[in-house]
């Protein structure tokens, strides 16, 4: 059994080796390349990932993608139902990748053109209907979806009807498993950084990671070894520790009330679609029904309605 490791210049007793926990990490990862697999190869019709963000997700899957040179396209920016609709059309026998788009999966419609695109026989076409006040249309999909995501799907009747029709996959690695792969890359050098720069880099970063309580994100090691880059090269006057280190606690002071603004406003809107659907024609019982402030809820319908897919139901 092993009984230490070497994570950060230090060792910690009564730990996995650095070996055990890159395989660790490997194996984790090797389970992300087979549900690729097995959506691009036709085995199941879409598969939705996730995870926390920095751990290899998205890079893998693309990675996968472009290793085994099957028809994929990737969006990452946020997408209206119609939009959705529109992207699968224009992309009927591809593996699509949605990556990230949170409201995607909070809005009804585009969960139910999902289910659609999911339904059937993997490879075999689909029909996918859109439907709005003023177009009827509908495309067969013979592709594939993978949807990598750092939430988890609502659980809500809809959303278990859709993630019934895909696999699932909780890609969660430990931080040690992070720290041993950081490790492992920076033992190969990077461009013209060698080794030695390169795990100097890393255990900076690992240490500071920690300093601001924040888990280790693989995103922000390219980020620290660019800064190295610029020091080294004599373009900052600023040393790439502190560069590196106020990038981090820039972020560790932000992202979760960002993220729980957008989230309040997307729930906002819920509440509106929710009211308009059961009260299509009575404003005031709208109003009344979603328990918003007057202000907050014109506010918000006046964005839904500015969604030319939302129908009331």
């Amino acid at each position: 059994m092993d009984t230490h490791s070497r994570i950060n210049g230090t060792i910690a007793l009564g730990q996995p080796s650095h070996e055990k926990l890159l395989e660790s990490f490997e194996r984790k990862v090797q389970l992300i390349r087979d549900r690729v697999a097995s959506v691009a190869h036709g085995y199941h019709s879409g598969c939705y990932i996730v995870g926390r963000p920095g751990t290899s997700k998205t890079f893998t899957v693309k990675e996968e993608l472009d290793r085994m040179e099957v028809p994929s396209t990737v969006q990452n920016a946020r997408m209206t139902p119609m939009g959705l609709f529109n992207f699968i059309a224009e992309h009927p026998e591809h593996v699509i990748v949605l990556d990230d788009i949170p409201s995607l999966f909070k809005n009804d419609q585009a969960m139910q053109i999902l289910m659609a695109a999911l339904d059937g026989k993997p490879g075999q076409p689909r029909r996918v209907t859109y439907k709005s006040k003023d177009q009827d249309i509908h495309v067969l999909f013979s592709g594939a979806v993978i949807a990598i995501s750092n939430l988890p799907l609502r659980r809500d009747p809809l959303a278990q009807a859709l993630g019934s029709r895909v696999v699932m996959l909780d890609h969660e690695p430990k931080d040690e498993e992070i720290a041993a792969f950081m490790q492992h890359l920076a033992s190969k050098g990077d461009g013209e950084l060698s080794s030695e720069e390169c795990l100097e880099v890393v255990s900076f970063l690992i240490a500071e990671t920690r300093s601001c309580d924040m888990r280790l994100d693989l995103r922000h090691l390219d980020k620290a070894w660019q800064d190295y880059r610029q020091d080294r090269h004599g373009r900052t006057k600023t040393p790439w520790k502190d560069l590196v280190r106020t990038s981090l606690q820039k972020v560790a002071s932000e992202p979760i009330l960002s993220m729980s603004k957008r989230d309040d406003i997307e729930l906002q809107r819920q509440k509106v679609r929710d009211a308009m659907r059961k009260f299509p024609n009575d404003r005031q019982a709208q109003l009344e029904i979603s328990g918003l402030k007057q202000s907050t809820f014109y506010n918000r319908r006046k964005e839904v309605l500015a969604e030319a897919e939302f129908i009331a139901a």
